[in-house]
């Protein structure tokens, strides 16, 4: 009989050699011990009520105490009323395991108040999109493109940027206005953020610590609207490894250009031989001018990532099965700590 329990410690050293038999080369660097919040940890982070958890939670699914699935998630920033499910590693033939882990989850976790279920999957596994479309009523809502850098600089000098500052915690109420307005409409119900999300203090810097990177955030001022038209984040887990991430406004999206020369020469500051990947978000207002301007430049397109919702009050759709040999997707919460690493060895 099948029983979905929290993780044990001795669970994840028989995951990776899971891992290692139905996906053979897939670097063990991708879901180690490191990876997961084991006992007695998970015990204490388990009693806390839903809106003081912070921690990432995984679930095994095993019988005759040998896993058969692994499933992970953890809230999607401040709003915790949104949990994004951002691991699914399965066995062979285990199809209906990665069905029962995920609708596990979803109502336990649903039940317990979280109204939105995200989870953001490459589009070359097909066979996790359609367990999470077809088996689980998850819809696909957009996409996010990955960009890798392959010059020192993607334009001319900067020349544009007299307002640009280090971002302060003081700024996050305009930070929030910012990336709301910089979102197209039809996407705010689902991935929305608030205004706690923006916080870059002394807690954002200790989380930053646990999740084991770095970051340094910039802001472009509108002085004459007392408003901001841009964030730009720097994240590395390495400093071989960078990632850029830049909400813009519409009416500032020809600034893009300089941000990212920017961008890069910060990173240049730190390692010139570092690799820099740029994310592009389709539900952003200026993802398609952005998309525009790396194609014209030194970058190449890497990655395309399906970005999956369930609403949780929503009528669940008719269960279609379909057998897939081995389904498995990393996190993608952190796109410089692990997004960054699968791109490298796929």
């Amino acid at each position: 009989m099948i029983k979905i329990i929290p993780i044990r410690h001795f669970d994840v050293k028989k995951v990776i050699k899971m891992i290692e038999y139905v996906t053979p080369g897939l670097s063990p660097g991708m879901i180690d011990d490191g990876a997961f919040i084991t006992f007695p940890f998970n015990v204490f982070h388990g009693l806390l009520p839903l809106n003081w958890k912070f921690l990432q939670e995984t679930y095994v699914a095993v019988e005759n105490n040998e896993p058969l699935g692994l499933i992970s998630l953890a809230p999607d920033g401040h709003k915790k009323t949104r949990w994004k499910i951002n691991r699914l590693v399965l066995g062979v033939n285990a199809h209906d395991v990665g069905k029962q882990l995920i609708d596990y989850v979803v109502n336990k976790y649903g039940g317990a108040g979280v109204e939105i279920f995200l989870a953001v999957i490459d589009e070359n596994y097909t066979e996790a999109i359609s367990l999470f479309t077809n088996a689980c009523s998850f819809r696909s809502s957009s996409k996010i493109n990955i960009w890798e850098c392959e010059g020192t600089s993607p334009g001319n000098k900067i020349k544009s940027l007299e307002n640009l500052r280090k971002a302060a915690d003081c700024d996050f109420q305009k930070l929030f206005r910012l990336d709301s307005e910089a979102t197209l409409p039809q996407f705010r119900t689902s991935l929305a953020r608030t205004p706690e999300d923006f916080r870059f203090g002394l807690k954002s810097k200790i989380i930053n610590n646990i999740k084991g990177y770095t970051s340094h955030k910039y802001v472009l001022d509108n002085p004459s609207v007392n408003g901001l038209e841009a964030l730009l984040a720097i994240f590395t887990a390495d400093k071989a490894s960078f990632w850029l991430d830049i909400t813009l406004s519409l009416a500032y999206r020809e600034y893009y250009e300089d941000l990212l020369n920017f961008g890069i020469d910060r990173v240049n500051e730190q390692n010139g031989n570092a690799r820099i990947y740029v994310g592009v978000k389709n539900y952003h207002q200026a993802g398609k001018y952005m998309a525009e301007v790396l194609k014209s430049h030194k970058f190449k397109q890497c990655g395309d990532f399906q970005v999956l919702v369930k609403d949780y009050w929503r009528p669940a759709g008719l269960y279609r099965e379909r057998k897939a040999p081995a389904i498995i997707f990393p996190d993608m919460t952190s796109p410089a700590c692990n997004i960054v690493r699968f791109i490298t060895e796929s």
